[in-house]
């Protein structure tokens, strides 16, 4: 899972998703002596790793689109948080937000599942 691995992969992950892999680099000696310390993560990247999980399983368990309702429930968060994070990852194209049966829903593009399944083997 996503809190199993150590202070620079999640630094990493959150640097994925916000588009800025080449500025998240810890000198290697840190690297072996951080630990995984939740208070110091950016609260929205931890939220934005949630929802891609969220919708990878869904995606692996036939269920490609999800509804913005659920997975506020699932996440517990609210609503304009979500449309936030939706934002910021439909900027990365790695999240398609549309319109299905007069609800709003949510899919993994094929970047956000190509990401979800190295997040997955990380």
């Amino acid at each position: 899972m996503l809190l199993e691995c150590d202070h620079h992969e999640v630094q990493v992950r959150a640097g994925f998703a916000y588009g800025q892999l080449d500025t998240l680099e810890l000198d290697p000696v840190q690297q072996d002596t951080v630990q995984l310390d939740t208070a110091q993560l950016d609260h929205s990247a931890v939220l934005m790793l949630g929802i891609l999980e969220l919708l990878h399983a869904e995606h692996e368990a036939g269920r490609a689109h999800v509804s913005l309702a659920v997975i506020c429930k699932r996440l517990d968060i609210r609503m304009s948080t979500l449309q936030r994070l939706m934002t910021a990852l439909s900027e990365q194209a790695l999240v398609d937000v549309s319109t299905q049966k007069e609800r709003l829903v949510a899919a993994l593009t094929a970047g956000g599942e190509e990401l979800s399944l190295a997040l997955q083997v990380a």
